[in-house]
């Protein structure tokens, strides 16, 4: 597979020279599959007579942090690679026009949009619809986004299987109401997630991922990941093998021991944060996630060491992390079976 990313480092190259350099080579390499011009100057000024062959393979595009071009310029840049298949606009300056664009790129499956300001529910209709193929969709920050353009992708994309809606401060989370059981991954730290909208977000029943963090001076039952909301994932996520739990403070007893008789199939728990969690959550885990291989927890957690000794007995093939690393408890372990082997 052919790959380009290109660069103008050379402090005597113009403007002009570099970017009629890049289409240049871009025409001359016909077989050309992945393109990374993120955070490059824009070249959309100094386009060839050729450019609209050389395009045709390309079917990964990196343009991240290119925040000069305008939705116009998207849009010619966009009908040149019409095989686009993953293409990374991160940090950009496009916009809800620019991603009407996207229509010339039917096979699009991978789309990240992180960090688009000016990204609307708007933008998100146009995007399923002309799109419908996406299974992967990243929108961590876009910030004017809600559950109506959620409920776009959710109703319009029937493949997707991985969503990222990390600091989308206004999804509560219903806008998955009624996702497909393809949906596999999702992202949803510092959100306002209401129960409704929790119960929305493990309804298709086929997550095997799932990241939530509570935001900042949470209101109560909305942006708090608490008991209620660790129960239902724990009954609604009967395939679930990695669950981060992040500054949940108010996961109680009862969301432990639901996570340990419930998630069967649980490998990855991240507990960084979880004040509540104490020896008898601990125990409660212990007692069941039996698939379980990594634990990473962290000095606010309310656990004695002499608890996590006992779970490590009990559970010896489970690897425990801190933030940091290995905790002190797998170092003697891992000592111990260098000397044994």
């Amino acid at each position: 597979m052919q790959k380009c990313s290109v660069s103008p480092k050379h402090p005597r190259i113009s403007l002009e020279i570099f970017t009629s350099v890049v289409c240049m080579l871009l025409v001359r390499f016909q077989n050309l599959q992945y393109l990374s011009l993120s955070k490059l100057p824009k070249i959309t000024d100094f386009v060839t007579l050729d450019s609209h062959f050389f395009g045709s393979k390309v079917h990964t595009l990196g343009l991240g942090y290119c925040t000069e071009y305008s939705d116009v310029e998207f849009s010619l840049i966009f009908s040149w690679f019409p095989c686009l298949r993953d293409i990374d606009l991160i940090h950009s300056s496009i916009t809800d026009e620019g991603l009407k664009a996207l229509e010339c790129c039917p096979s699009l499956q991978k789309i990240n949009l992180s960090g688009c300001r000016s990204i609307t529910d708007k933008g998100l209709e146009s995007l399923a619809k002309c799109c419908s193929s996406l299974k992967e969709v990243r929108l961590s920050r876009c910030r004017r986004i809600t559950d109506s353009g959620i409920s776009y992708l959710i109703q319009n994309c029937c493949e997707l299987h991985s969503l990222s809606i990390d600091g989308c401060n206004k999804i509560n989370g219903t806008g998955f109401q009624e996702c497909p059981k393809t949906l596999t991954h999702v992202e949803a730290d510092k959100c306002r997630l209401q129960p409704e909208g929790i119960k929305a977000i493990v309804s298709g029943g086929g997550l095997e991922f799932l990241s939530l963090e509570s935001r900042e001076l949470a209101e109560f039952e909305v942006g708090s990941i608490n008991t209620r909301a660790v129960i239902t994932i724990s009954k609604g996520c009967p395939l679930l093998k990695e669950l981060i739990l992040t500054n949940c403070e108010d996961v109680q007893l009862e969301g432990w021991d639901a996570i340990g008789r419930n998630c069967e199939n649980l490998e990855r728990l991240t507990v960084y944060g979880c004040k509540s969690l104490c020896d008898q959550g601990l125990q409660a885990l212990d007692n069941g996630c039996n698939k379980l291989s990594k634990l990473c927890v962290d000095n606010k957690n309310n656990c004695r060491r002499s608890t996590l000794e006992r779970f490590k007995r009990d559970k010896p093939e489970v690897m425990i992390y801190k933030q940091n690393g290995l905790d002190a408890i797998d170092k003697e372990y891992c000592s111990l079976y260098s000397r044994w082997f």
